[in-house]
């Protein structure tokens, strides 16, 4: 026969597709609820008299909440005329919290409910799907806050000042703490307008309008006549991404190396600029609207990192070429590999087969090679070209 601990285990089980009932008003047809258990005694009678008055002294009619317990009297051969379990019911969702040890959950999750939909009734989509739920009752501390900045942005869409400026009564990390959930709401209550989708979850300023220090990219001007031409005082400069794309550039070859030792190094060569530091803040060259009608160049580290980088780049620069990242240069100088980040291929829908097969090859292996072990001349002629 099934003992009050058994039943507590089945209902913490069951607690989360009562929050599901509840949460889509189905709680009239959730509960009553009937726990399936094994309700037959123990043909020992000591121990089948054990068994009922423990399941008795555990349950609602004894504490006061809990499960409840549909007698049946009957006779049997071995134990007489007496009333057995028939089923084991919970009956209402606070008999569930007490039962699963849930109680502070459910009262939590309740009042953070009731301020979300009064809030943000348009999140009612999201706070019913999966398990949103235990994300809700993580944030409940601070759900109030939160609905504050999402009020403030709605009202204020892409509001071009800095988070931290934001004129709501909020600590000001708010938004550093929990900006992905805070991307998943906005995405929600914002019309399309108001979003970058340019930019993911983890571009939060860009993507919703926020000011934000933007990232520098090192900049070098590998001909001194360009340089004259673009009329910079120097051939090495730090600038973000809407300063370059000011720069009157035209006619000229581009080349974006990952790592910024590597750009450094490069020679002069004839009409080229380089660029670096850049990692995954590639994509947004996008906004360089020159770089769509020059030769552009990509020059990585031969590892996972490197095609991811690529790939990233042809998502908003298709026609860029590669250099030095090919299986024949792995062949030829794999004695300077070291051991790459270990992450399996991910799926790459803008290398060339070949860049591929290698991307595979280094991660199947878990190699890298750093650009900035190949030999200069290697690197020269490669580039030069």
């Amino acid at each position: 026969m099934i003992d009050p601990q058994s039943i507590r285990d089945k209902a913490k089980r069951l607690f989360g597709k009562a929050i599901k009932a509840w949460l889509a008003g189905e709680m009239e047809v959730f509960f009553p609820h009937r726990i399936p258990a094994n309700l037959t005694p123990s043909k020992d009678q000591s121990k089948a008299i054990a068994e009922v008055e423990s399941l008795r002294d555990h349950s609602q009619q004894a504490t006061g909440a809990g499960y409840r317990i549909e007698w049946e009297s009957r006779r049997s051969r071995t134990h007489g005329r007496n009333d057995f379990p028939h089923a084991i019911f919970v009956d209402t969702m606070e008999d569930l919290a007490c039962l699963s040890n849930r109680m502070d959950d459910w009262n939590r999750l309740q009042s953070s409910v009731d301020l979300l939909r009064s809030r943000q009734p348009n999140l009612e989509s999201w706070l019913r799907k999966g398990t949103n739920w235990k994300l809700l009752l993580e944030l409940s501390d601070g759900l109030s806050d939160l609905l504050c900045i999402l009020d403030y942005m709605v009202e204020h869409p892409r509001p071009d000042c800095f988070a931290r400026e934001l004129p709501v009564a909020v600590s000001t990390k708010l938004i550093e703490q929990h900006r992905r959930r805070l991307a998943s709401w906005l995405d929600l209550l914002l019309p399309p307008q108001a979003i970058d989708f340019r930019f993911g979850y983890d571009q939060f300023e860009p993507r919703y309008g926020l000011r934000y220090a933007r990232p520098h990219y090192l900049l070098r001007v590998l001909d001194q006549d360009l340089q004259h031409e673009l009329g910079l005082p120097f051939d090495e400069l730090s600038l973000p991404a809407e300063s370059i794309a000011k720069l009157p550039a035209r006619d000229q070859r581009v080349i974006i190396v990952e790592n910024k030792v590597s750009l450094l190094s490069l020679p002069p060569m004839r009409r080229t600029l380089a660029l670096g530091g850049l990692g995954n803040g590639v994509t947004q060259l996008s906004g360089i609207s020159w770089l769509r009608q020059c030769d552009v160049i990509y020059w990585g580290d031969l590892d996972a990192d490197g095609f991811r980088i690529l790939d990233r780049l042809r998502a908003v620069l298709p026609h860029v070429e590669s250099r030095l990242m090919e299986q024949a240069v792995v062949d030829e100088f794999r004695h300077l590999a070291t051991d790459g980040n270990g992450d399996q291929p991910h799926e790459t829908e803008n290398l060339c087969e070949s860049e591929r097969q290698c991307y595979h090859f280094l991660c199947q292996r878990n190699l890298r090679i750093e650009q900035e072990h190949l030999p200069n001349v290697l690197i020269h002629n490669a580039l030069s070209q």
